[in-house]
């Protein structure tokens, strides 16, 4: 499998060793605050060898806000962490669409088609670094919200199945219809059911066995808070009741 752990940019130096020895690849979070910092970047290039993604920034960003600084800052914010996560050489990058908590249905559905027009800048600037781009499920009631900004760039935009997300923020809880997404990419945690709270596999109401198997043969991401052993034992028992066997039809 691979598994990848989710690490803030400013922490992944110091946990090369660790991963290493747990034989996990990362998927960094690019801190804003950290983007200007060359000699860092620099340096991180010459470490990593593990599998690599990167998650662009998100917190306060909006491609459609009704401010245009925002918007403005948003598309700048998204272009430099492509080339950022180009020059770590992540080969993938996850992407939020910014949609507001709370949206109406049809508040969600109104976004799509201006959302994929502004995307657009976006997906060029990955298709021309190589690095293939995911739309994560956040705050979308519904997954048709999702649906057709990823049908606007087929081939180019792929999916990141988030389940915590879908439980505790959408309208839509369960895995299936988001599954119908078809995920190549996935961020893996547990929740109570009504806070996001970045459990361990296993540990809240998710039920992963019941849903997870057939996906295992994708980048699995980590978001757990504190070490992930118990999430990979969760992951490995999963896969030893036969998910990895029932997702390559053997």
């Amino acid at each position: 499998m691979d598994v990848r752990l989710a690490v803030p940019l400013s922490q992944v130096g110091g946990l090369l060793a660790r991963l290493d020895a747990l034989g996990l690849g990362a998927e960094v979070y690019l801190e804003p605050a950290l983007l200007e910092e060359d000699a860092l970047f620099a340096d991180l290039a010459g470490r990593l060898s593990l599998p690599l993604s990167a998650h662009l920034p998100f917190w306060n960003l909006d491609l459609l806000s009704p401010d245009p600084e925002v918007r403005g800052l948003t598309l700048r914010r998204l272009l430099f962490g492509l080339d950022r996560a180009a020059e770590l050489g992540a080969d993938r990058a996850v992407l939020h669409s910014g949609i507001p908590h709370g949206c109406t249905p049809e508040e969600a559905l109104s976004r799509v088609l201006p959302l994929a027009e502004a995307l657009g800048p976006v997906v060029r600037r990955a298709r021309t670094l190589g690095v293939r781009l995911f739309l994560e499920n956040t705050h979308e009631p519904h997954p048709e919200a999702v649906r057709a900004v990823l049908q606007a760039y087929p081939g180019e935009l792929g999916f990141c199945f988030d389940a915590a997300h879908a439980r505790v923020f959408s309208q839509t809880p369960d895995p299936g219809p988001w599954l119908a997404l078809r995920p190549e990419h996935l961020h893996l945690n547990d929740t109570d059911g009504v806070y996001d709270r970045h459990w361990d596999v296993g540990q809240g109401v998710l039920r992963h066995e019941a849903w997870l198997g057939p996906y295992l043969d994708r980048p699995l991401v980590l978001e757990v808070r504190g070490g992930p052993e118990a999430s990979l034992r969760a992951l490995e028992e999963i896969a030893r009741r036969g998910g990895v066997l029932e997702a390559r039809g053997e």
